[in-house]
């Protein structure tokens, strides 16, 4: 009888060791910029607003992934009273998928204000969910400022925090300057 719950318990351990071993996730801020151009390729906004463009940032996960961004809604005067702010101020509800070249995707959904007089925004990203190594990406928090628009795109500044699954393989990786073996 002894023998048995001897080796319950031996296997329980080593279950638990094995699991405690796999490397945590890794979380790190980042830097990005991306220049957005307008787009009716395949734009599935209901106000047909829709752009996309190319991430370029130091962090290996997300330079050169495309960066697409659908408007679900818009408000004039940033859904105020228009005596509070002016109707080219607009206020925008909408999501993004960021589709990376190696490491998976990752969606948010966000909200920003766009004076369209002045061709400047900001927008305050949530994660949603991903795939592959942004799979535990969730609830991460990304704010961009643009600015500009017409043919020349919107600049866009991206500062944010992203969680990322480390690779599974034997080899090791460098992730926001943070060293991880696999």
């Amino acid at each position: 009888m002894m023998k048995p719950v001897l080796l319950s318990i031996l296997a329980l351990g080593t279950v638990t060791a094995a699991a405690l071993a796999q490397p945590a996730n890794t979380c790190h801020p980042f830097d990005a910029t991306i220049l957005l151009h307008m787009t009716k390729d395949g734009c599935k906004s209901p106000v047909g607003i829709c752009t996309q463009g190319t991430v370029m940032s130091g962090d290996p996960a997300l330079n050169g992934a495309t960066w697409s961004f659908t408007s679900l809604g818009t408000a004039k005067s940033a859904g105020l009273d228009a005596s509070l702010q002016p109707a080219s101020m607009l206020s925008y509800a909408g999501s993004v998928v960021v589709t990376t070249v190696h490491d998976g995707t990752f969606a948010t959904s966000n909200a920003g204000v766009f004076d369209t007089a002045a061709r400047a925004f900001s927008q305050l990203d949530r994660i949603t969910g991903g795939t592959g190594r942004f799979a535990d990406a969730k609830d991460r928090l990304i704010f961009i400022t643009g600015i500009g628009g017409g043919d020349a795109g919107f600049k866009n500044n991206v500062h944010g925090e992203l969680c990322l699954k480390h690779k599974d393989s034997s080899s090791s990786t460098s992730i926001g300057g943070t060293h991880c073996s696999a």
